[in-house]
């Protein structure tokens, strides 16, 4: 696996992204840019198994370190839950200031009121992410998908 900055460019984070690559491709580059997206949100081991579905120990370090055999046998599970977590991160980007997206997503909610609007209610964001469950990608993605405008 190459090299990854540190920083992704999240206009290159687009739904057709996937289109004309192959499956090992896109999940090469998926946990290229997961592993760049988790070291910019902090986030140790554990938390960065959970939201790759809690795959074995040796299994999410043979997926860390991009070996071959582990990126051919990605699942269709853990390829959904990389499109939702670039796609999380690329609204992040659009929606607040490199930076802040990582406050945003560690802030639990003050205001009641809001919490009936947000799936994840009064915890934060990463909290609901980190119980491991698809829909709370999903869940999260749509969310930050309607505040910035999309459908």
């Amino acid at each position: 696996m190459k090299s990854v900055s540190p920083r992704i460019d999240p206009d290159q984070l687009t739904a057709d992204s996937a289109a004309g690559f192959s499956r090992e491709e896109q999940a090469e580059a998926g946990l290229e840019a997961f592993f760049a997206i988790a070291n910019e949100w902090g986030l140790g081991n554990e938390e960065a198994r959970t939201l790759l579905g809690s795959p074995s120990r040796s299994r999410f370090y043979e997926l860390r370190r991009g070996a071959a055999g582990a990126i051919r046998s990605v699942s269709e599970d853990t390829l959904d839950r990389l499109a939702y977590l670039t796609g999380i991160y690329a609204a992040l980007n659009i929606l607040y200031t490199p930076g802040s997206h990582t406050e945003w997503l560690r802030n639990d909610s003050q205001v009641p009121a809001e919490a009936m609007y947000r799936p994840w209610g009064l915890s934060s964001p990463l909290a609901y992410l980190l119980t491991g469950k698809l829909k709370a990608l999903a869940d999260v993605y749509d969310y930050l998908n309607s505040e910035r405008g999309g459908v």
